[in-house]
């Protein structure tokens, strides 16, 4: 019987010390954080050309040292973005960053908008470095604010 325990103790040691730096689930983070860093606390309406503040929060669980870029795309609500397909609108903005694993970083964000409009779809995407293909791919990950922006009173 104490030998099938120093079997069992034994096994487990061993299978401990060989999947110790394996990462089962890697995954990667992106959120937008309000001007106060919290969650929550966004602008939903501006004035054409008004400067606001976010904040970008990135992190890395992959396993690996990760490059990522992040694409702010500006769209309605008749526009798609998915898992698997990105926002088909021009690029406002990017922000890069290169992490290792288990680290992340927070991007501070100015921006203004230069067109009025109603249920404007405001759309952070995440995308990571292909080592293998030297591009920038989509990562299936990306986070939206719904914006009402005004033109300035005359």
């Amino acid at each position: 019987m104490v030998l099938a325990i120093v079997v069992v103790v034994g096994v487990f040691a061993v299978s401990q010390s060989v999947f110790a730096n394996r990462v089962v689930e890697p995954f990667s983070e992106l959120a937008v954080l309000g001007e106060k860093m919290k969650i929550g606390d966004y602008p939903k309406e501006l004035v054409v050309g008004q400067p606001f503040s976010l904040y970008l929060y990135l992190g890395n669980h992959e396993g690996h040292v990760m490059y990522y870029r992040v694409l702010v795309k500006l769209g309605d609500r008749d526009m798609n973005v998915s898992d698997v397909q990105p926002l088909d609108a021009p690029v406002l903005a990017s922000f890069e960053a290169m992490l290792g694993h288990g680290g992340n970083q927070t991007i501070p964000v100015s921006m203004n908008l230069a067109e009025p409009g109603l249920n404007r779809r405001l759309v952070f995407e995440l995308h990571a470095y292909d080592t293998e293909a030297n591009v920038f791919v989509y990562h299936g990950r990306w986070c939206q604010l719904w914006l009402n922006v005004t033109s300035p009173p005359s």
